[in-house]
């Protein structure tokens, strides 16, 4: 493939496993317990055993989100929840289905229409009551169509049961397990429980050093991007092996930097801790289970980790250092601010002699790039690397970046000739660079290896209506509603194409597709205020 940026001078920009692990959080009917009893009972107290469940019994309410003029109803009791909003004369009320999170810090909210997962956009957070959820807090429309992807669950949920192609369909319960379970970080149980010795399960502290900490980097390591490999998804992941083995994870370059820590995030706990004179003179002994138990909850975690402190430091440094020094985390790891977490506050890692002042997420690089946390195989290497600059790239609005990764990508995609995501990469690449007629050849190609993918439709319909050509866009936007009618971005694209066509007729049409999908009604009377 020819690159047509630089001719054009465009910058661009087992049965019995499954069934007990459903059974969660009914720790003591676990099989696990029968064994291991007190460390159940102990993991049954942690954050991890809540990641994911029912709603709770958090205060019915009215909310009202000022930037758009929406009024937000709660309406809770007797574990039930209903969430309700009116914007314009449109109202619509969903009842919860999950809510996500241990509530420590925060809940997130899960709605079902049909077998698709969709967030809510109010979130219940601690010490704060109701409010709007990351990624919401300015929004002009929010609504309850911002889609539950499977990658947004790995770290959640024990075990999701996503529906292949799809991209927030699960099946019918969606979840084998809800909260996270025993499996996440031990691997599969099934052999364990039929021949319980040791190795016939992970154990995560005899493993080597690059397999445990892939165990606690597949939740506590995001970065900037994550990129599975071929054929793989980042479910995919299973303790024992490498995370790279399944998937590449890219931090932004200057993250790695010690003197230039970066903007603390609500998932940048092992970029912090890496960045500590701890970690980094320890040659690689210091590792998240170090100081975690995630068997237990300390009753007193000030004491509980000036321990862990002294037993490497040892009690001699007491002598010389300033009193008070009964509480190491408070003055070293203290709580602060994340850029990404609606306010929320998070311990920082980065365990500083002295902290740094907080950074903003303003506070970027000028020239920002990717590096991989670590390399996957070099044969991945290149095409893992361009698929992440195009990403990250396009999210930023960095041109040059998406025109690095494509760069990247069009030097290696022959060796990935049949690869969904590689041929997206390039797709998405031309549209960014305003060359959509190169872009849907890209996206056709893929759809031909996944042609029950609704996504890449999608993005077919978005390639064409930037070429001018609306007929094509509306075929290929509508067979992506066909494959999913609970995707709203369809419905917007063909409602603009008709309303700049001038055929109202159609464009009302569309809108009352939509209004019918997501179970909306319009009312008479004004909105309130």
């Amino acid at each position: 493939m020819r690159s047509r940026f630089k001719s054009r001078s465009v910058v661009l920009p087992c049965a019995l496993a499954a069934m007990a692990v459903a059974a969660w959080p009914a720790w003591g009917a676990h099989p696990c317990a029968e064994c291991h009893a007190k460390e159940v009972a102990g993991y049954a107290s942690t954050q991890m055993a809540h990641s994911l469940g029912r709603p709770g019994r958090e205060p019915p309410a009215n909310y009202f989100h000022e930037p758009s003029r929406t009024q937000f109803t709660i309406q809770a009791s007797h574990g039930q929840m209903i969430q309700g909003m009116e914007r314009g004369g449109v109202t619509s009320a969903y009842p919860v289905a999950y809510q996500i999170g241990s509530g420590t810090h925060a809940f997130a909210y899960v709605i079902q229409l049909g077998d698709h997962l969709f967030q809510s956009p109010l979130g219940y957070f601690a010490g704060r009551g109701w409010g709007m959820s990351p990624g919401y807090e300015n929004a002009k429309a929010p609504d309850f169509f911002r889609p539950v992807t499977p990658d947004c669950l790995v770290c959640h949920a024990g075990k999701a049961r996503a529906i292949p192609q799809s991209l927030n369909s699960y099946q019918s319960p969606p979840f084998e397990a809800e909260a996270i379970t025993c499996e996440r970080c031990h691997g599969p149980v099934d052999a364990h429980l039929r021949n319980p010795v040791p190795g016939s399960i992970v154990n995560p502290a005899t493993l080597p050093p690059r397999a445990r900490d892939s165990i606690c980097e597949q939740c506590h390591l995001s970065g900037e991007e994550r990129i599975p490999n071929p054929g793989k998804q980042i479910s995919d992941f299973r303790p024992g092996k490498d995370l790279e083995e399944v998937y590449s994870v890219y931090v932004s370059e200057s993250s790695r930097d010690p003197a230039r820590p970066a903007a603390l995030k609500v998932i940048s706990q092992v970029q912090q801790l890496a960045l500590s004179t701890c970690a980094r003179k320890s040659g690689g002994k210091l590792w998240c289970g170090t100081c975690h138990d995630p068997h237990s909850q300390p009753s007193n975690p000030q004491a509980y980790f000036r321990e862990k402190c002294l037993s490497c430091h040892g009690s001699g440094l007491l002598k010389t250092h300033a009193r008070p020094n009964l509480d190491c985390i408070g003055c070293h790891m203290p709580r602060r601010p994340v850029t990404d977490g609606a306010h929320t506050v998070f311990t920082d890692h980065r365990i500083a002699r002295r902290p740094p002042p907080a950074r903003s997420a303003e506070a970027a690089e000028e020239t920002f790039s990717l590096v991989a946390w670590h390399e996957p195989e070099a044969t991945l290497a290149q095409r893992n690397l361009a698929l992440a600059e195009i990403k990250v790239g396009g999210r930023k609005e960095s041109f040059p970046l998406v025109n690095q990764g494509f760069e990247l990508l069009r030097d290696c995609w022959e060796n990935f000739p049949n690869d969904p995501p590689t041929l997206k990469g390039v797709g998405d690449a031309f549209l960014t660079a305003g060359q959509g007629a190169d872009a849907a050849i890209a996206f056709e190609r893929a759809i031909q290896i996944e042609p029950n993918n609704a996504v890449l439709y999608l993005h077919a319909g978005l390639a064409w209506k930037q070429a001018g050509d609306p007929s094509r866009a509306i075929e290929y936007l509508e067979k992506a509603l066909q494959l999913d009618p609970l995707m709203e971005q369809p419905y917007r694209e063909l409602g603009q194409i008709y309303s700049e066509a001038q055929n109202p007729e159609k464009a009302n049409e569309v809108f009352g597709r939509f209004m019918r999908a997501f179970q909306k009604t319009e009312r008479t009377k004004t909105p309130p205020r």
